[in-house]
C-alpha cells in the first residue's frame, strides 16, 4: 500500500490520516498523475492510501496503464463497463448500486479508522458529477449513522473548460447537490473548486519553457507562441478533431498535479517532523469547522521574501497580492469579497512568523467581506534552506466564471425546451433525468449563490 514516510508517522498522525478516491477519468488521472510525478511514487502525508474508481473499464484500464498503478488500487463499477456519458444520474445510481464492492475494496487497502476522505472528481463529467454526492452519503451513513463515528470528507471539483455547456449544466446540478446535502449534515464537509480554466491559464504563466517542451513532445507540433496554445483548447462539444483532443490532454497533463499539491499544502502542517515547529497544529477539519463551505485556494509556493523588517509590511502585501491575483486555483476577479480566510505560511524561522500577522491581515483586507473570519497558521522550519510558501484558503468568495457556466446550463436548458417530444425527451437522455430536476438545480444554485444574480432571476 502507498503511504506517507512510514518513518514520521506515530500515533497522533494516524489519528487524523485521510484516505483519497479518485472517481471518474478526472479525478482518477489527478491522482495518477501525481504519483507519476512523484519520485518516490508516495501521495501526501497523512493520506493513508487511495482507490481510483470507473464506470468505464477503457479508461480505467488506460490509467491503470500510464500510471503504472496496482490493480488493487482501482475498482470497475457499474453494470455497463463503458462508462455513463454525460448522463450524471446514472453515475448516482451505479454508486449507489455498488455500496458493497465499493467498501470490500475500501477495506482491502485498509480504510477503517481513517478521520477523512478525500475525492477528486470532475464537477462536469457523469461518471464524477453523478457518482461524488452518492459517494458522500454512503460514507456518512457508513460511519456516522452505522458506527456513531464523525468523519470529515473533502471534495477537489474541477470546473469544466468554458463552452462546454453540457458540462456546465452538469456541474450546476452537482454542486447544488453537494452543498444541498452539506446544509442538511449529510453532505461533504468542504468543497474545494478548482479550475481547469484557470490553472491552465496559471500554468502556461508560471512554466512557459517547460510547458511547450511538454507539449512539443506530446502533440508533435511547433508552437512558437505559447499564447496561442489556449486558441486549440476545444471551445464547444462539438469540436473534437482529433488534433484538439490530444492538446486538451496535453493540457490536463499538465495541469492535474496542482489539484494534490493544494491538498499535499493543507495536510502538511499536521504532520509532524523533527525540523519544524506549527502554531497551530492544523489538520483538515480545521479547514472544515473554520471556512465557509465553498473554498477556493491559492498557493504561491517559493515566495520570495527576504528578511528585513522595515520592508516586510510592504513585501507581505505584495505576496498576497500575487497570491490572490495569480495564484488563485478558480479566477476570483479582483475583489473576490471572501466570507472567510485560513492561511498557512510555511518556511524559515526568521520569516514564518506570527508577529506578522497584523500586516497579514491588513493585506488580505481589501480581498475579504467585511468582518470576515481570518484564521491563521506558521509553519517555522529549523533549516534554513527550505522554501517560503503561503497557502491561501478563500471561503465562499465571488467566482465570476460561476455567472459563465450558469449562462451556458441555462441556454442548454433552454434550446432543449420546447413543446416537442423530441426537446422534452432529450433531458432523459442525455443526463439520465427530467427538465424540472435541472431547472430546479438551476434555480437553487441561483439561491445559493445570490449575489451573482440579478434579484427574482429564476427558470419556469
Amino acid at each position: 500500500m502507498l503511504r506517507g514516510n512510514p518513518v514520521e508517522v506515530d500515533d497522533t498522525t494516524k489519528a487524523a490520516e485521510v484516505f483519497a478516491i479518485g472517481i471518474g477519468e478526472c479525478g482518477s488521472n489527478i491522482v495518477g498523475s501525481y504519483l507519476k510525478r512523484s519520485h518516490d511514487k508516495r501521495l501526501p502525508s497523512r493520506v493513508r492510501g487511495y482507490l481510483l474508481i470507473n464506470t468505464d473499464r477503457a479508461d480505467l484500464t488506460k490509467v491503470r496503464q500510464k500510471y503504472e498503478i496496482p490493480k488493487e488500487h482501482t475498482l470497475l463499477y457499474g453494470a455497463s463497463e463503458i462508462g455513463v456519458g454525460g448522463r450524471f444520474m446514472d453515475g448516482y445510481n451505479a454508486i449507489m448500486e455498488s455500496k458493497d464492492i465499493i467498501f470490500d475494496q475500501l477495506s482491502n487497502l485498509g480504510f477503517e479508522g481513517v478521520s477523512g476522505f478525500c475525492i477528486f472528481t470532475s464537477l462536469g463529467g457523469g461518471t464524477g458529477c453523478g457518482g461524488t454526492p452518492a459517494l458522500i452519503d454512503l460514507l456518512k451513513q457508513r460511519f456516522q449513522e452505522e458506527e456513531g463515528r464523525r468523519i470529515f470528507v473533502y471534495v477537489i471539483g474541477v470546473l469544466p473548460f468554458e463552452g462546454q455547456s453540457s458540462e456546465a449544466l452538469n456541474s450546476i446540478w452537482a454542486v447544488s447537490k453537494l452543498l444541498r446535502a452539506q446544509l442538511q449534515e449529510r453532505g461533504a464537509d468542504l468543497t474545494i473548486l478548482l479550475s481547469n480554466r484557470t490553472m491552465l491559464k496559471r500554468i502556461l504563466q508560471w512554466r512557459r519553457s517547460d510547458s511547450v517542451d511538454y507539449l512539443q513532445q506530446e502533440l508533435n507540433v511547433d508552437i512558437a507562441d505559447i499564447d496561442s496554445i489556449q486558441k486549440n483548447v476545444p471551445s464547444t462539444i462539438d469540436e473534437t478533431a482529433d488534433g484538439e483532443s490530444r492538446t486538451e490532454q496535453a493540457f490536463v497533463e499538465l495541469v492535474n498535479p496542482l489539484a494534490l499539491d493544494v491538498v499535499e499544502a493543507m495536510l502538511s502542517p499536521g504532520v509532524w517532523e523533527s525540523h519544524k515547529d506549527v502554531f497551530p497544529t492544523t489538520d483538515l477539519a480545521d479547514y472544515a469547522r473554520k471556512l465557509d463551505p465553498v473554498v477556493v485556494p491559492a498557493l504561491y509556493a517559493d515566495v520570495g521574501l527576504i528578511q528585513d523588517q522595515a520592508s516586510m509590511p510592504k513585501q507581505l502585501r505584495q505576496m498576497i497580492d500575487y497570491a490572490v491575483r495569480e495564484c488563485s486555483y478558480a479566477d476570483v476577479g479582483e475583489e473576490p469579497n471572501a466570507e472567510s480566510v485560513y492561511y498557512v505560511m510555511s518556511g524559515p524561522r526568521s520569516v514564518a512568523k506570527a508577529e506578522y500577522g497584523m500586516h497579514l491581515k491588513e493585506a488580505l483586507d481589501k480581498f475579504i467581506a467585511p468582518g470576515a473570519a481570518i484564521t491563521p497558521c506558521y509553519v517555522q522550519y529549523h533549516a534554513g534552506e527550505e522554501s517560503t510558501d503561503l497557502l491561501l484558503l478563500l471561503g465562499l468568495p465571488k467566482i465570476p466564471e460561476l455567472v459563465q457556466i450558469i449562462n451556458e446550463a441555462t441556454q442548454l436548458v433552454n434550446l432543449h425546451s420546447g413543446a416537442s417530444p423530441l426537446k422534452q425527451g432529450w433531458f432523459m437522455r442525455s443526463k439520465g433525468t427530467s427538465r424540472k430536476e435541472l431547472v430546479d438545480a438551476i434555480n437553487d444554485f441561483r439561491e445559493l449563490f445570490s449575489y451573482y444574480m440579478t434579484p427574482g432571476e429564476t427558470m419556469e
